[in-house]
């Protein structure tokens, strides 16, 4: 790779965010780091640390103000979300660097409006159902089919998703003053696949599509992510969508995830999409593990304007079938965190990553959603075997 000279700025710099710090110090880049944990292990490989919150833009640019720059700061990236995702396009305007525009990161973050303004672009997504719809049901005799699903209109992480299992149950939750802030959405049975990408000039790179496996109703936990999707086939259709997203919604340069729910006709609906790496360890250990693809050197590349035209990824490495990462959970009457499961590889298998994501001792009756995972592992498989199968025989050795 050839060597640059110049300064990046790092916002964030937990563990997430090391593999963007290490891509741009492998370049030969100065690296700035944002973060309010004096402890941020990505601290440790930055040349100059700012201490402040990663959502606090304004703060951080005046800090960045008083920065002594000994070369051209060439660009500004985050593995975070949310928040710090404004802040990127906050400092990339008034830094002059490449980023999105910030009304258009703003709707990414409003749900509600983020769904109002795909679906006009012919953007395939749930139906949308009002709190009040009781009374519009008697209107207009629209028939209500539960389950019902209501999701936070702010939010991440599964937090805070309610299943509504009867009209009892969704008349009481509408007479909550809370219920405004939910979408309504109905319950789509069908399989997910997670999409990730790059944002370059206002045109969609699709790079991975891997399979989502998730508990299902009532808490839609992801227990799992498989590569390669069972789904390949549809990488066409699902590229085509999330460029219509890009354009709808203005997104200029950077990263791009999308999760989609395959219903059994075939069809390809939008569940949800952010301009951000995203998590669940899929672009700094699954992919490059299963494809042999490092996605965190192109995030360097896309974000300071060098020119890269990533491809999709088909072909895993060495002969590799399958590759998974599976997350356990704790059992119901489970309250702390107990010592860590170990995952013993069957022939043809490798474990590749294993990390505890729950502090032994912790108090688990809190946690929420994704949050409340205790462990993860990753492990490629080079049978050839079905994915439901080898799912169960991972699950079934990890809970024995």
């Amino acid at each position: 790779m050839k060597q640059l000279t110049g300064s990046y700025l790092s916002i964030g710099a937990g563990e997430n965010q090391i593999p963007l710090i290490r891509a741009a110090k492998a370049r030969g880049l100065k690296v700035i780091s944002v973060d309010t944990n004096p402890q941020a292990p990505g601290l440790v490989e930055s040349d100059i640390k700012i201490l402040e919150s990663t959502h606090e833009y304004r703060k951080i640019l005046h800090s960045m103000s008083k920065v002594p720059l000994p070369f051209t700061l060439l660009g500004v990236g985050s593995r975070s979300y949310g928040k710090a995702v404004y802040t990127v396009s906050y400092l990339a305007e008034k830094l002059k660097l490449r980023g999105n525009p910030r009304d258009t990161v703003n709707l990414f973050l409003d749900k509600e409006r983020f769904k109002n303004s795909v679906q006009k672009y012919g953007i395939p997504v749930p139906l949308s159902l009002q709190s009040n719809l009781q009374t519009k049901a008697k209107e207009k005799k629209i028939e209500i089919t539960f389950p019902l699903i209501a999701k936070p209109k702010e939010g991440s992480g599964k937090k805070g998703i309610l299943v509504l299992e009867s009209e009892a149950e969704f008349k009481k939750f509408s007479r909550l003053k809370t219920s405004e802030s939910f979408l309504l959405e109905p319950f789509i049975p069908g399989e997910e696949v997670t999409v990730l990408g790059f944002v370059i000039a206002r045109r969609f790179y699709l790079i991975s599509l891997t399979d989502k496996i998730t508990t299902g109703k009532p808490n839609f936990i992801e227990v799992a992510h498989v590569a390669p999707s069972k789904h390949i086939a549809m990488a066409g259709e699902l590229k085509m969508i999330c460029q219509a997203i890009v354009t709808a919604t203005k997104l200029k340069t950077g990263p791009f995830v999308a999760e989609f729910k395959i219903t059994k006709n075939k069809e390809c609906l939008l569940i949800e999409s952010a301009p951000e790496v995203g998590g669940e360890f899929l672009a700094d250990v699954l992919i490059p593990e299963h494809y042999g693809y490092q996605y965190f050197n192109d995030l360097l590349s896309v974000t300071i304007g060098e020119k890269t035209r990533p491809g999709f990824l088909k072909k895993p490495k060495d002969g590799v079938t399958k590759s998974a990462l599976v997350f356990t959970l704790p059992s119901e009457r489970q309250k702390k965190m107990g010592e860590p499961t170990t995952l013993l590889a069957n022939i043809g298998e490798t474990v590749f990553f294993q990390k505890q994501l729950v502090p032994t001792g912790a108090l688990l009756d809190k946690l929420e959603g994704n949050h409340r995972r205790t462990q993860v592992f990753g492990i490629t498989t080079k049978l050839d075997t079905n994915t439901e199968d080898w799912l169960e025989s991972i699950f079934t050795r990890i809970n024995s």
